[in-house]
């Protein structure tokens, strides 16, 4: 699979993760500007939320001093759902 294919795949995947209800939305900045994909060299993609674009993110996984916070552990949701897109699409299989 050349770069350009996967970089498709990719953002095929994360357009099919802002679908997601699990996804914080609030003004939209989280889930349709900071999830973000990037080479780091020629055979690893590393994704990712770029904190720059939405530096309170760390802060919709925590748990609330009050009451259950509804965002709660959505980050892990989300990383096991790309996988499993992405294992889908390519016909492989994950591991825990």
């Amino acid at each position: 699979m050349s770069k350009n294919e996967w970089e498709l795949l990719f953002i095929e995947a994360v357009n099919a993760l802002r679908g997601q209800t699990f996804v914080p939305y609030d003004t939209g900045n989280l889930k349709f500007n900071s999830i973000k994909g990037i080479w780091i060299n020629d055979s690893t993609f590393r994704i990712y939320i770029d904190e720059s674009v939405a530096p309170y993110m760390k802060f919709t996984q925590e748990p609330w001093r009050r009451g259950k916070n509804p965002n709660e552990g959505w980050f892990d949701e989300a990383v096991r759902f790309i996988a499993n897109y992405l294992t889908q699409r390519l016909g492989g299989m994950t591991k825990e």
